[in-house]
C-alpha cells in the first residue's frame, strides 16, 4: 500500500511540473545602474548575475495564463523599468536575474518578494505579502529603515525581531548603501546570508 501511495504522489508531482509553462524576456543592461520594478501579484525572486543583462523568466500553470501576462523591460541610460502586469491569480512565479551591482526599486501589489545577494541601494515595498532580503554584509549599509503596518519585522542582520502593529526599525551606519523596506500587511525578513 505504501508503494502505491508513493507512486501516486510521484505521479501527481510529475503532472504538476508538466503543467508549468515558462517564458523568458531578456534585455542588455550595464552593471551599477538602477532597476525599477513595477510588479503585479505573484512570487518574485531577484538574483544577482555576472551577466550584463536583465533576464526575466516567468512561469504559470497554463499556456493561456502565461500568454495573458504582459512583461516589458525598458532601459534608458543607467536606468531600466521592468513592468509585469495582468498576472494570473495563483501559481505565478518569476525569477529575475540582474547584474550583481544594481540599485533596486520595487513595488509589488501582493505576493512574495525575495531579493538575493544583490549589491546596491534597495527601495522595496509590498502592499500585502512577504519580503525577504539577503544581507551578506550588513556593515555595507548606512541608512536602513524598515516598517510593517501589521505583521512581523525580523532583521537578524541587525539583531531586531518585532511583531504586531506599526512596527519600525531604523539603523544608521557608515556603509555606502541605503535600504528602505515597507510592507503594509505581512512580514519582512532582513536575513544574514552567505
Amino acid at each position: 500500500m505504501k508503494s502505491l501511495t508513493t507512486l501516486l504522489l510521484l505521479l501527481a508531482a510529475g503532472l504538476a511540473q508538466a503543467q508549468t509553462h515558462e517564458a523568458t524576456v531578456q534585455q542588455k543592461f550595464a552593471s551599477g545602474g538602477t532597476i525599477r520594478f513595477h510588479l503585479e501579484a505573484g512570487g518574485y525572486t531577484i538574483s544577482p548575475s555576472d551577466s550584463d543583462s536583465i533576464i526575466l523568466t516567468y512561469r504559470a500553470r497554463s499556456e493561456a495564463s502565461l500568454q495573458h501576462v504582459k512583461v516589458a523591460i525598458k532601459p534608458s541610460g543607467s536606468t531600466a523599468d521592468v513592468v509585469v502586469s495582468d498576472t494570473p491569480n495563483s501559481n505565478f512565479t518569476v525569477v529575475i536575474e540582474v547584474p550583481r551591482r544594481s540599485n533596486l526599486w520595487a513595488r509589488l501589489t501582493a505576493g512574495e518578494l525575495v531579493v538575493e545577494n544583490v549589491e546596491g541601494d534597495k527601495d522595496l515595498e509590498i502592499h500585502a505579502g512577504e519580503m525577504q532580503v539577503d544581507m551578506p554584509h550588513p556593515e555595507q549599509y548606512g541608512n536602513c529603515e524598515a516598517s510593517v503596518l501589521a505583521g512581523s519585522l525580523e532583521a537578524p542582520a541587525f539583531d531586531v525581531d518585532k511583531g504586531g502593529l506599526f512596527r519600525t526599525f531604523d539603523h544608521h551606519g557608515a556603509g555606502k548603501y541605503s535600504l528602505h523596506a515597507h510592507v503594509m500587511t505581512g512580514e519582512i525578513n532582513l536575513r544574514v546570508s552567505d
